[in-house]
């Protein structure tokens, strides 16, 4: 469905909606100079901090396009353009966006290639160099709102384990749409991305007093999409969490901002701050979206804020239709009436500051910020380059030193040891600084699981970069979690421009990781001071990130020395191993795979030994039945929480089977639910459980750990008790066979058992599991460096085998 658009562009022409005689009537208003931008602005009849900077920048295009620029010299032309922009900057202070799209405008113009031009010429490069420039900033801000309503969907599903069978509500204050974007929206983009993907139950907007862009846009823009919705006053924030946040699923407050600061205070509409200290009273996630755009790094705090103050008669006076005795509305007729004595003193702020220590998670269109274990926002991973442009030296301290990680107990002995930054330099492999770079672009990367496309979409242009043929492999909906409609795709590539490879060696490893989102960090002050020890954190730095960068890297090292040849090798990194297998499992199955490969090196994190195989998994669901009643009175009923609890116990206890190489099958129950009141005989109860299996072999293992079971289950209440079974392999062996490596088995499950053919499984990848899926993720730059190397010998020896 097309949505609403606040702004329609093409070059000489800007039409801009007036969003004052919203909802009633759509009526878009000419925009050709600069001050009647100035006023569109002023005015409100274009709001929120996005558009506002689009029709500041595309009004002064059209400007520019017309002639109005009589000047004659380069000098000249710069210096009406910085006039222009300078004037629309008063139009709106308190809005960032606008500050900065006009800094960036500036440079464009003083970037233009004039040099031997004559000075006709050189004008004309500035003011193409300007408009296109201006022209940017409208497709870009689309592209921002998309992918911030991506990682905020993530984020959210992650934080509440949303599916289309658990959704989530969401409430959002004034209008952060279609309407004040150039499409789709900030705030409002994550509710649009939450709708899309089946995971939202209910959107609530507050009326946004005193100009009503909830009530007036907002509401609009959700009818219009048909986004289950319901309007409320301001007023009645407190109450809907006191009386429906259970009830109805209420996971957040999501607000977005006209300015950021450095410290994470955010200026907003003002009713958010009350907002945000009802949420955290009653436990609601708080969360601003806002591109980088409107991250203001140069203001210390929301102490730095100017707030713009507005009219008086905006809280005194109203405009609307005029409501005819039936009910209906005469669109033809507009009043305006007070709704207070006139005489009244009015403070009027159009914004207010929300406190950083409020705010859960600021959604940008670089990936999900989250406090550290200070408590503090860094921006340094979503917006690298204007944090050093900005901060310098002032960047901010690793919130954990080597000596506080559990993996640096021996770093200390390192530095102790006096190692310069020098020697460390002299000591590190030609292919230290794109290793390292490589991968702090793929965990700087948010991809948690259905999540994936950003590391998906990065890799296909990093190995397209590097002459590499590299194909997105989309997963069909057949394939689970609608797959297709959340465009899910695993990344194939091959060296050189073959369009059919037979590479007899594959070399593969998964993108997605598990949530929360966690930004990288390296321990590093300076590039200079990177050494072996070196520690590198965030998500996915091990699980699998380091693994997709170290191979990467090795087969580039083995191609440059002519090591291999080009068609021996075939990359492959999947999708979805961390929750279901899908990706490999896609891979495997669908007709695009036509190869025969004799080898397939999987990676994962076996501190860079090779695992000799690894347990397998099952798992499912144990479902009791009851009879509900009084509990006073429990021989009237039949307790199923009481008959789940037994069935555990003897599950726990059980001997599900083992084997000398793998140790003993092991349980674990996750997640227990059942009742409905403390003094309520509970009618139904479940258990999921997972188990990581010892017994058997791939294909029989499954069904030895089922018919136990199923046994314990009969034993305990054949007639309460049924088992959900869900998939389930046994014992997964990989080829440990290879001189030069320690080995070990693992305990953990990996997309070995996805790819079905007739090759060699090799296991093997820098980290350990151990730290894995926890907040101390991390490894250093030597387990990076050691895998390189590990997977150039196993590409070696599995060509020769």
């Amino acid at each position: 469905m097309a949505t609403l658009q606040a702004i329609k562009y093409s070059r000489g022409k800007l039409l801009v909606l007036d969003q004052l005689k919203l909802p009633h009537e759509h009526h878009y208003d000419e925009v050709s100079t600069s001050e009647e931008a100035f006023d569109c602005i002023r005015s409100m009849r274009v709001r929120g901090a996005p558009a506002i900077a689009i029709v500041a920048a595309l009004a002064h295009a059209v400007e520019l396009f017309s002639g109005s620029c009589i000047a004659t010299t380069p000098e000249e032309t710069i210096a009406h353009i910085d006039s222009r922009l300078d004037y629309l900057k008063e139009s709106r202070p308190t809005a960032v966006d606008l500050s900065n799209a006009i800094s960036l405008l500036k440079r464009a113009s003083r970037s233009a290639q004039i040099e031997g031009l004559a000075h006709p010429e050189a004008k004309e490069a500035i003011l193409n160099a300007y408009i296109e420039a201006a022209e940017t900033i409208l497709t870009e801000d689309l592209r921002s709102n998309k992918s911030i309503g991506a990682h905020g969907a993530a984020w959210l599903q992650q934080q509440y384990n949303a599916s289309p069978g658990r959704k989530i509500s969401i409430l959002t204050h004034c209008n952060t749409g279609s309407l004040a974007t150039s499409g789709h929206g900030t705030a409002l983009g994550i509710i649009r991305t939450l709708h899309t993907e089946g995971l939202l139950q209910h959107a609530y907007c507050t009326e946004t007093r005193p100009y009503n862009q909830g009530s007036r846009l907002t509401s609009f823009e959700l009818v219009f999409e048909k986004i289950p919705a319901t309007l409320i006053t301001d007023s009645m924030a407190g109450a809907l969490f006191a009386l429906h946040r259970e009830r109805m699923h209420i996971g957040a407050v999501i607000v977005g901002a006209d300015r950021v600061v450095r410290n994470g205070d955010t200026a907003n509409k003002i009713g958010t701050y009350s907002l945000a200290v009802l949420a955290r009273h009653h436990g609601v996630k708080f969360v601003v979206a806002a591109p980088t755009t409107s991250i203001d790094l140069e203001t210390l705090s929301g102490a730095g804020i100017k707030i713009e103050e507005r009219k008086a008669e905006e809280l005194t006076q109203i405009s609307g239709a005029v409501v005819n005795d039936d009910g209906t509305v005469d669109l033809t007729k507009t009043v305006r009436v007070a709704i207070a004595d006139q005489r009244i003193g009015v403070w009027n702020p159009a914004f207010d500051v929300t406190p950083n220590d409020l705010i859960d998670a600021i959604v940008t269109e670089k990936g999900t910020v989250i406090k550290g274990a200070d408590g503090k926002f860094d921006f340094s991973q979503v917006m690298p380059e204007r944090w050093a442009a900005i901060l310098g030296s002032e960047s901010p301290k690793p919130e954990k030193t080597i000596d506080q990680h559990p993996l640096s107990a021996d770093a200390d002995a390192g530095a102790e040891a006096g190692a310069d930054a020098g020697s460390l330099r002299a000591a590190a492999p030609a292919y230290r600084d794109p290793l390292l770079a490589l991968h702090k672009s793929l965990v700087s990367l948010s991809s948690i699981s259905y999540h994936e496309q950003p590391a998906g979409t990065f890799l296909i242009d990093y190995l397209t970069s590097h002459g590499y043929t590299a194909e997105k492999q989309f997963l069909s909906a057949e394939s689970g979690a609608n797959s297709s409609a959340l465009g899910r795709f695993n990344v194939l590539a091959w060296p050189g421009k073959s369009s059919s490879p037979h590479a007899r060696v594959l070399v593969t490893s998964h993108i997605d990781v598990v949530p929360p989102y966690i930004p990288y960090h390296i321990s590093a002050t300076t590039p200079s001071d990177v050494g072996p020890d070196t520690l590198i954190s965030g998500r996915g730095s091990v699980d699998a990130k380091g693994s997709v960068a170290a191979q990467i890297t090795a087969v580039e090292s083995l191609l440059s020395s002519e090591s291999v040849s080009p068609d021996d090798i075939m990359l492959l990194f999947v999708v979805g191993e961390e929750v279901s297998g899908d990706g490999m499992t896609f891979f495997s199955s669908s007709a695009a795979n036509t190869h025969s490969f004799s080898a397939a090196i999987f990676g994962e994190p076996t501190e860079n030994k090779l695992a000799c195989g690894h347990k397998g998994i099952a798992g499912g669901t144990i479902r009791a039945k009851g009879k509900a009643g009084h509990s006073g009175y429990p021989w009237l009923g039949k307790s199923a929480t009481n008959v789940l609890v037994r069935a555990l116990v003897k599950l726990l206890d059980a001997d599900l089977g083992s084997s000398e190489r793998y140790g003993n099958t092991t349980v674990n129950i996750g997640v227990i639910e059942g009742g409905v009141a403390a003094n309520v005989i509970p009618k139904a109860a479940s258990a999921r459980f997972a188990v990581r299996v010892a017994a058997g072999n791939q294909s029989t293992g499954g069904a030895i750990v089922r018919e136990k079971l199923e046994t314990i289950l009969k034993e305990t209440d054949d007639e309460a008790l049924s088992l959900e079974w869900g998939t389930g392999y046994g014992p997964v062996e990989c080829d440990c066979d290879v001189e030069g490596f320690d080995t070990l088995v693992a305990n953990y499950g990996t997309d070995v058992p996805h790819l079905e053919g007739d090759h060699v499984s090799y296991l093997y990848g820098p980290g350990t599991i151990l730290v894995a899926h926890g907040d101390d993720e991390a490894l250093r730059v030597s387990d990076l460096e050691t895998a390189v190397e590990g997977y150039k010998t196993l590409i070696k020896h599995a060509l020769q085998v």
